[in-house]
């Protein structure tokens, strides 16, 4: 008899393939299938996984008896529905699970909310703390007492030195570098390759070396 945790992911795009590859390592799982928003992509494979159906599944497969899930959607700049998928399958009863790969290092004093998942090659230095549903992406490094609030997106190779902290869904894009000591705030995006000098206001982006607003939002 197969005693494994039985999983579902919410989503089948490229995310949800890095997702699957670090569960790959993960032998206390049995991956049972993804569920999808596009109803066109039921019945193909995601990496050997099944796409089993929509979102609207969900409550069935929990009722059959699946207790964790993933969050399989990635987000450039719009958190919505990555929060709101990682809410729904919450309020259903499955167990988020954090997940980091083999190849990446966690201190041990750091803390962790749920479902977040930490990539190949990414290094998470003593005292940070991550909240729920954030991104650590490949190769991204975050020094001491970082803090990273819920749905956040820490690109590929961003630099955050130490006691930086990041508030919920904004968004830091691939390569950028953010000094010491600085706050981003909720729902910002800080643009690819930027380099963070001052604090970034709440729904805005910035882009550049060094970082300049280019846009503010709603």
């Amino acid at each position: 008899m197969d005693e494994r945790t039985k999983i579902v992911g919410l989503g089948s795009g490229g995310h949800a393939k890095v997702v699957l590859d670090i569960l790959s390592f993960y032998h206390e799982y049995q991956v049972v299938g993804l569920t999808t928003c596009d109803k066109s992509l039921t019945g193909q494979t995601v990496l050997g996984a099944p796409v089993l159906g929509t979102d609207d599944i969900l409550p069935r497969l929990r009722a059959e008896g699946i207790e964790a899930a993933f969050i399989g959607v990635g987000s450039v700049g719009d958190c919505r529905l990555r929060r709101r998928l990682f809410e729904l399958a919450r309020e259903l009863g499955f167990k988020m699970i954090n997940l980091v790969h083999p190849a990446a290092y966690v201190a041990h004093s750091v803390q962790m909310g749920q479902g977040n998942v930490v990539m190949a090659q990414a290094a998470i230095n003593p005292s940070v703390v991550l909240g729920d549903n954030v991104i650590v992406n490949t190769g991204a490094q975050l020094d001491h007492d970082c803090q990273v609030a819920n749905h956040v997106h820490i690109g590929p190779g961003a630099h955050l030195s130490g006691n930086v902290s990041v508030d919920t869904c904004a968004h830091i894009g691939i390569g950028a570098t953010i000094i010491q000591g600085i706050h981003i705030g909720t729902g910002a995006i800080v643009g690819a390759g930027t380099t963070v000098l001052r604090d970034v206001s709440p729904l805005t982006t910035v882009f550049g070396v060094p970082a300049r607003v280019i846009e503010k939002r709603e």
